[in-house]
């Protein structure tokens, strides 16, 4: 008796109060096996403490009452295994026993993963199953540019987030969705948006259900040749319909300093997250005018783990595309939507067609770029001729929507370089005018073009002149192409 009334005060003392049982919850364990051996040194965590495998490929982890899952990052070098068309690196805990053990199978690959290949898109958000032919057309698009262009080459791909428009009206939109890109032969990874949360949770902790029963966790890592990536989850539920945060919870913060810990300094390093960390507030000093509901309100911190690595954050959310350089080893992607405008529109609000982003991993190096669906990589902006932009109507316009600071954007005048344009702030003229001409067509009365500050201007000398415009990127590609006039484009859909 004695002996119990002091391990009660011991409790008490050390803070553990009711929860205290919890720390002497049965370990958790395993084996992490190869072709019949042990593979040593993969990072396990149950998401709140993160060990790794010995020698013979064992581990221990100590008991949570809160945790959900084991799992496991993925190890380069290994084939990505796949059960239910998602990635299986996860095993469920059953809480109802105390003694459980996990295994995990890998199996080598064939190929070396240090050049690899991801393609990551934003925003499928798909609400009604008539729009599934449309994302179907995608994913056909998909798979035919990875296997013409990368043939043996490991290709992954991505989604950050918002894989469905709403999960109480049609649920059943996570199947099709994963079944629709699983076909593409491209294993894709996951994150939660806010349309992938259940609503109506009394807690952030309880607004995963749906979610966790087709995907898993909802922030894991796994590494492919020598690029490590995570994928957090950044959407913090309110707990009242469908209203939400953009956060990054204590436990989750935990857990990536734990995993970071085992990544060599100077690794590049991937972040998927659905909502961004950055805004285009934020990068004109308007920190007061951000919504709390468009970014990662903590981004600071998160930004302080990651310091010591060559980060490239990929997010969506927003359904425009927009590029950031937050820090010198620090850029965000802000992919556009998949869905271009609700799937009522081949643009979206931005005018960035329909499309993906890839990227190529070389090593230590990383490229990317914007592929237009039923496009060539080659088209990477849309001009248009003087007089075709009501806000500019002097002017020769671009929208180059896979820009950065590193772009140049010239134009030419009767073959003559006349110098840079300028980059203001408007509206595409083409997703204007679609939508000035469909609007009693949308299923949504609230949607519409939407500013946007990748467009460049410069106002030709002659109005009968040839003009051409040349968009170098960041890596040294070179595109060109001439003005033409918004009903030419209007009739040019790469998607409808």
């Amino acid at each position: 008796m004695w002996c119990f009334k002091k391990f009660v005060f011991l409790c008490l003392w050390m803070g553990w109060g009711t929860v205290c049982p919890a720390a002497f919850f049965p370990e958790l364990s395993g084996r992490v096996i190869s072709e019949g051996r042990g593979v040593e040194g993969v990072a396990v965590t149950d998401g709140y403490t993160v060990v790794r495998t010995d020698a013979r490929g064992r581990y221990r982890l100590p008991g949570n009452t809160a945790a959900e899952f084991v799992y496991i990052t993925l190890p380069a070098g290994y084939e990505v295994p796949l059960q239910d068309e998602v990635p299986c690196f996860f095993r469920r805990i059953n809480k109802a026993a105390k003694k459980q053990k996990f295994d995990f199978y890998l199996q080598k690959s064939g190929r070396n993963d240090d050049r690899h290949v991801v393609v990551v898109a934003a925003d499928p958000q798909v609400y009604f199953d008539e729009e599934l032919p449309a994302l179907q057309k995608i994913a056909d698009d998909m798979q035919s540019w990875v296997a013409g262009k990368y043939g043996e080459i490991p290709v992954y791909g991505m989604v950050a987030g918002d894989v469905i428009g709403d999960i109480q009206r049609n649920p059943g939109c996570f199947g099709a969705v994963k079944h629709i890109l699983y076909h593409t032969q491209i294993p894709f990874f996951y994150a939660a948006g806010n349309h992938d949360l259940d609503r109506g949770g009394r807690s952030n902790e309880r607004s995963r259900t749906m979610y966790a029963a087709h995907f898993g966790p909802a922030y894991y890592s796994f590494n492919r040749g020598r690029v490590h990536y995570i994928v957090l989850d950044g959407v913090f539920a309110l707990g009242k319909d469908y209203l939400y945060t953009g956060y990054l919870a204590e436990r989750q913060l935990e857990w990536l300093e734990q995993d970071l810990a085992l990544v060599p300094e100077g690794s590049p390093v991937v972040v998927l997250t659905h909502i961004p960390t950055y805004s285009r507030e934020a990068r004109s000093g308007n920190y007061a005018k951000e919504r709390t509901s468009q970014v990662i309100n903590n981004r600071a911190h998160l930004y302080d783990l990651l310091k010591s690595y060559r980060v490239q954050i990929l997010s969506g959310h927003t359904h425009y595309h927009e590029n950031y350089v937050i820090a010198d080893n620090l850029y965000e992607h802000v992919h556009a939507s998949l869905c271009g405008l609700f799937w009522q529109a081949p643009w979206c609000g931005d005018g960035t067609p329909i499309g993906y982003t890839v990227y190529e991993m070389d090593g230590d190096s990383i490229s990317w770029y914007f592929k237009p669906v039923g496009d060539d990589r080659s088209y990477q902006f849309r001009a248009y001729a003087a007089g075709e932009n009501d806000l500019k109507p002097e002017a020769l316009t671009v929208n180059v929507w896979n820009y950065d600071p590193s772009w140049k954007i010239y134009w030419y005048e009767d073959g003559e370089r006349m110098g840079e344009m300028e980059r203001y702030t408007g509206i595409d003229p083409v997703i204007d005018s679609y939508v000035v001409s469909h609007r009693k067509s949308f299923k949504y009365d609230y949607i519409g073009a939407e500013p946007t500050e990748h467009l460049f201007f410069a106002i030709p000398r002659s109005a009968g002149a040839a003009i051409r415009v040349e968009a170098t990127d960041r890596f040294g590609n070179v595109y060109s192409g001439t003005p033409r006039k918004v009903e030419e484009w209007l009739n040019d859909q790469s998607v409808r």
